[in-house]
């Protein structure tokens, strides 16, 4: 059974309660004190929320910045037609200039996102479907009210679902309903996570993990193995017999490292059992 205060639930978020809604819902479901979302959902958007619970949330830092994937349908002033909406789209893939909407919690100052792929899934007369993959931080709503005003008519969003974080699936979430019915069922070892979103695993001897929880500096003779490729300024996770002990990063390339007295990874967050 994962360890409840390190752990990661993926729900999929009805509409109408925000973000930090569905993380008390959560905290109550599973009576833990403390957790955190990565990533805001807006209250009538839908979809794929990683809730990391307890110590996990330490773990955050490496969760807020993956890829998100979304579905949605625009709403355009005039009818369309496909091929017009799909040059538009194009405009709007690669790399992309913002102002934060005037009801963002981010200073509106304009910034650079990645927009990976825009997908023109379907045009019936005024109204667009579509899936979006783009960077974290990229505002949908405002893309959805851009295309409308370079089309001349304007566009607003109508609805939009959130189905993939990194390399998570909403089809892997679980509503409130069915936590509430299993709550221990589905919950994911964060250790294992963070293998999937690509953060490397160093192991540390179990005789000294007393000093990589006092966050002494990890120095080679610490280390009885790690995982294959890291290079200097790596974010990695330290383990002992398993289980995460902290998160931090890489001094060096682990690649033939032996042991040595010179430190090899610093530790910035301790995760406590």
């Amino acid at each position: 059974m994962a360890n409840l205060q390190k752990s990661v639930v993926l729900i999929d978020k009805p509409a109408g309660p925000t973000s930090f809604d569905v993380v008390e819902s959560v905290t109550r479901i599973l009576g833990i004190e403390k957790a955190g979302h990565a990533g805001t959902l807006d209250p009538n958007v839908t979809g794929l929320l990683l809730i990391a619970l307890g110590e996990a949330r330490k773990c955050m830092p490496l969760l807020n910045g993956m890829d998100k994937e979304y579905e949605g349908e625009m709403l355009f002033h005039e009818d369309i037609s496909e091929d017009s909406v799909k040059e538009l789209a194009k405009q709007f893939t690669g790399k992309i200039k913002q102002i934060p909407p005037v009801k963002s919690a981010v200073a509106r100052k304009e910034r650079e996102r990645i927009v990976r792929s825009f997908e023109i899934l379907e045009t019936n007369g005024r109204l667009v479907s579509f899936r979006i993959l783009c960077e974290a931080g990229t505002y949908i709503r405002k893309i959805c009210h851009d295309m409308g005003e370079k089309a001349g008519s304007g566009a607003q969003m109508s609805w939009l679902r959130r189905t993939g974080v990194g390399p998570f699936s909403v089809d892997e979430a679980v509503t409130l309903e069915r936590l509430e019915k299993e709550p221990e069922a589905h919950l994911l070892e964060i250790e294992d996570v963070l293998l999937k979103v690509g953060v490397k695993r160093i192991s540390i001897k179990k005789e000294n993990g007393q000093d990589v929880r006092n966050g002494k500096p990890i120095i080679g003779d610490y280390v009885s193995d790690f995982d294959s490729g890291i290079k200097k300024g790596d974010n990695v996770f330290f383990a002992i017999e398993g289980s995460i002990v902290g998160i931090g990063s890489s001094s060096v390339k682990f690649s033939g490292l032996g042991k040595t007295k010179s430190q090899v990874a610093k530790i910035d967050r301790v995760i406590l059992e």
